[in-house]
């Protein structure tokens, strides 16, 4: 049979069969029949489905990603947050074949529809495959889209040529929520990232520090020559490792600077407003720790404040008129003791005194260039070796004043701080009466209230709550260290003086309670003196300066300490008196304090969590919206895949010899065949599915898969 007659008895066939329906109304017994169905499990699939995976989302990012870890530290979440992890991206590989087969469903109820349905088989060829999830697909279809809009536009335009080859609008519509889905998974996963933390536990830890206890064998003199050595060697105000330095609560975003920080934010704003804030910082020091630690602990609460005062005016230790005029009451000593007839015998005896009585001019040398004196004082008398051991005497007010001098002389230059600091309005000049020499000297007053007691204290944000205060137990016998004599070794005694005590001798290395000279005595070095350690502890950086005589030769001058470096240096010295009281005990012990437990935290990847959100919830909604308008309803097959297909195409046998190319895109005989999937026998007693203008009916209607068992009445 030759290829001609073929094709007109096919053609002939398709007549009959699609065209000339209305002459079948019988069905042979033996022919078997069926009835469309509701494939639930598949349409709750894709119906359900998007709104799981979106709450799924949902979970992680409320459980998980928006609520970081503070300090490093996780609550207790519901599921392990590695697992979460891992489960997403296991989820993920499987997903997007379950969504491709979720909306192959609706697919297969869509083509049924009129309104949705392809026009013509070559619209329905863009299905086959499923290409709308592909990227060959999503190609092809954008080339043919271009293509369709290039011919659309230009002036030469053939509208009998110049046809769209394209998909349908149930194409694009697949395409685009499998578009949205197939970027918002991968982008999924990297909106999250697993990373090691920590958590609360109950484990009891190992304490270092003292206790209420211990807390009192510590001696002043040893605690306050540790914390001048820290202070000096110009590191961050800290304690060691994980040792509590906790701020009050509701502090936000504590580190374990937090005092260095709260102290070098002070000095920022004296910068900026000129020495006027007199901001105050509070810090409950905790005995010494290897580890973070939360419970209920004992130690010590400090609240101060320091500003810079103006030496004449805004002074109460210190009566001060001039560098060589001045009176403090506290420590029982004036200006007098330096009168130029018997100057060196007093300035030893009252050096020698500063252990016994809270006050000290200092009549310093040169440091590095620069000429200072100082005059302090305390108001807390040295009257025993314990003053935290008392609960009617807690908590411990007091304060302690300075008065800092610098100048400068030849061959020394003066640096840009000292040239501006006159303009200070809490700076005055005074000269020395001794050697004419000009100074310029500001004020500074530290207002202290110290106590000891238990505190709450929290591992994650680093805050002390629900403060108690608890003396210290007394370790022995209290001595009173103004009457023991100076044949005693009175710096190995224990006992804890207040803090503005310990202060105090850092900054003089005066020897409490004891009479003896000064452990760093004018002019014996550069470096072992207030001033230094004051340069050291505020990043002071020094620089080679030329001599003012004009020689080649060049000196080593650190710069001038300014109001506000030197509170800056008083607030951190004060820090390490307190991290110094606390520091190591004479024992490890276990009390109440808790550690962490190793744990996994999901924190915010590379993609914001906000963007995976937003495409999931388009994918939710463009996906389960449409779907809910076919999920209940009949139809003539689970999806479209490529049985179906050949089913279809089965009854357009004179289509198909017509088709001319290597693809479907190039057959414009498929133009003339229907896109929808119908009903080819609509008069029938018995319907067949095929691809038909007539709409197949669902209920009441039974169709047969043999064509050929439809007979004619």
């Amino acid at each position: 049979m030759s290829k001609q007659n073929l094709y007109q008895q096919s053609s002939q066939y398709d007549h009959i069969h699609a065209n000339d329906s209305s002459t079948v109304h019988l069905v042979l017994s033996s022919a078997k029949t069926y009835a469309f169905e509701r494939y639930v499990p598949r349409a709750l699939l894709n119906t359900l489905g998007p709104c799981l995976l979106i709450l799924a989302y949902l979970f992680i990012v409320d459980t998980y990603l928006r609520r970081p870890s503070v300090n490093g530290i996780v609550p207790h979440y519901p599921i392990d947050a590695k697992i979460v992890f891992y489960a997403w991206l296991v989820l993920s590989v499987f997903v997007l074949d379950w969504a491709k087969s979720g909306l192959g469903g609706f697919e297969a109820g869509a083509l049924m529809k009129p309104i949705l349905a392809p026009r013509s088989a070559f619209q329905l060829m863009w299905h086959a495959d499923r290409g709308w999830a592909s990227l060959s697909g999503w190609w092809k279809a954008s080339l043919a889209l271009l293509k369709h809009l290039r011919q659309s536009l230009s002036k030469r335009r053939n509208r009998k040529t110049d046809i769209y080859r394209g998909p349908a609008l149930l194409w694009w519509y697949l395409s685009f929520s499998s578009f949205v889905f197939f970027v918002a998974v991968p982008l999924a996963g990297l909106s999250m990232e697993p990373k090691n933390a920590l958590r609360t536990g109950d484990r009891k830890i190992v304490v270092q520090g003292p206790n209420q206890t211990t807390f009192d064998i510590s001696s002043s003199n040893a605690l306050a020559e540790r914390a001048s050595s820290r202070w000096r060697q110009g590191n961050p105000t800290t304690p060691q490792g994980d040792t509590i330095l906790y701020a009050p609560q509701g502090t936000e975003n504590v580190t374990n600077h937090y005092l260095n920080d709260a102290a070098q934010a002070v000095y920022d704003a004296d910068v900026t407003n000129g020495s006027k804030s007199e901001e105050s910082l509070s810090f409950f020091s905790g005995p010494q720790v290897s580890e973070r630690a939360r419970g209920r602990g004992w130690g010590l609460l400090t609240n101060l404040t320091c500003s810079v005062a103006h030496p004449y005016h805004d002074l109460k230790l210190l009566n001060v008129t001039g560098i060589a005029n001045w009176s403090a009451p506290m420590a029982v000593t004036s200006s007098r003791y330096y009168d130029p007839a018997i100057r060196a015998h007093n300035i030893q005896t009252a050096q020698s005194d500063a252990g016994l009585r809270p006050g000290l001019f200092y009549d310093g040398a040169n440091s590095f260039g620069v000429d200072y004196k100082y005059l302090i004082s305390s108001d807390r008398d040295i009257e025993g070796g314990s003053d935290y051991t008392s609960s009617s005497r807690l908590p411990l007010n007091g304060s302690l004043e300075l008065v800092l001098w610098q100048g400068y002389r030849t061959p020394f230059q003066a640096d840009a701080t000292f040239r501006n600091m006159s303009l200070h309005p809490s700076v005055v000049s005074s000269t020395w009466p001794y050697d004419n020499s000009s100074y310029l000297g500001f004020g500074l007053r530290c207002s202290i209230n110290s106590t000891v007691g238990f505190a709450d204290l929290s591992a994650s944000t680093r805050v002390y709550s629900n403060f108690v205060p608890d003396a210290a137990v007394t370790f022995g016998k209290s001595v009173n260290l103004t009457t023991t004599g100076s044949s005693s070794a009175i710096p190995s005694y224990p006992g804890v003086l207040a803090i503005q005590s310990i202060v105090y001798s850092a900054f003089t290395s005066a020897i409490l309670g004891y009479y003896a000279p000064l452990v760093c005595s004018p002019g014996i070095s550069p470096t072992c003196n207030a001033w230094y350690g004051a340069n050291i502890a505020t990043q002071g950086a020094p620089q080679f300066i030329s001599d003012t005589n004009g020689s080649k030769g060049k000196h080593l001058q650190y710069p001038t300490l300014s109001p506000e470096r030197m509170r800056l240096a008083m607030y951190k010295l004060f820090g390490e008196a307190a991290i110094s009281m606390m520091a190591s005990g004479p024992e490890i012990f276990k009390g109440n304090l808790s550690g962490l437990d190793p744990a996994n935290d999901l924190v915010p990847g590379v993609v914001p969590w906000q963007i995976v959100l937003a495409l999931l919830g388009l994918w939710t909604i463009i996906t389960v919206l449409p779907s809910c308008w076919t999920l209940l309803e009949r139809r003539w097959a689970a999806i479209l895949d490529g049985f179906e297909m050949f089913r279809l195409g089965a009854e357009w046998r004179g289509a198909v010899l017509r088709l001319e190319g290597r693809e479907f895109i190039e057959c414009d005989a498929l133009r003339d065949v229907p896109g929808m999937v119908g009903d080819m026998e609509p008069e029938s007693v018995r319907g067949f599915v095929g691809l038909s203008s007539t709409v197949a009916r669902a209920q009441d209607r039974k169709y047969v898969h043999d064509r050929e068992g439809l007979v004619t009445s």
